[in-house]
């Protein structure tokens, strides 16, 4: 076989494969840059598929950039499909975030609210600080679908689109975005994950 045909034949199962970036952007082909040397010292960590979002870990087992990533590229997919993103700003917010991953969940120390609304205490799973930061509890289960990341993603993504608020109430009152169709949309996100053991 000349080289030529087998240069054309590696080009279309790259380009053809199914496993592009959300992005557009090319993969990275090192998963992670996680330093398993380093111990528990907070590390940054480039999540492929994605143009410019990185998490900060303290460990290389879990959660891994690659998982972190496909998690991100099946929450953005499905998104699209039931909300939509006219503007792509829920893409941008995706391309450009920090995720950090902590190893004990946070005090809540006021302005959290349960799904339907009501004022909470106690600890949090996950929080989104900004629409390009967010925070999330790493657990005793070693899941991604077993974290909060899916749950803090709507946050970020209404806020990305609303400019303003990721809805911190949920289904409650006081703010407008969030309905019992995300509610729904973390489960079934979570479900995938979880069936495809991530």
């Amino acid at each position: 076989m000349k080289p030529s045909i087998l240069a054309v034949a590696l080009f279309c199962v790259v380009l053809f494969n199914g496993d592009r970036p959300v992005s557009g952007a090319a993969a990275s082909t090192d998963a992670t840059s996680c330093n398993s040397r380093k111990k528990n010292s907070p590390q940054l960590v480039k999540i492929p598929r994605l143009k410019n979002t990185w998490q900060i870990q303290r460990k290389c087992k879990f959660p891994s950039a690659k998982h972190v990533g496909f998690a991100i590229d099946v929450f953005y997919k499905k998104w699209l499909r039931q909300f939509g993103d006219k503007d792509k700003k829920v893409l941008s917010t995706l391309n450009n975030m920090m995720i950090e991953w902590g190893e004990k969940p946070k005090a809540i120390t006021g302005g959290a609210f349960d799904v339907n609304g009501d004022p909470i205490s106690g600890t949090a799973r996950g929080l989104t600080l900004m629409p390009g930061y967010i925070w999330i509890w790493e657990n005793r289960y070693q899941r991604i679908a077993a974290t909060a990341l899916i749950h803090e993603l709507v946050h970020a993504a209404l806020w990305s689109q609303q400019g303003y608020h990721g809805d911190p109430d949920h289904e409650g009152d006081e703010f407008k975005g969030w309905t019992a169709k995300h509610t729904k949309f973390i489960r079934e996100v979570n479900t995938l994950l979880a069936n495809t053991d991530i």
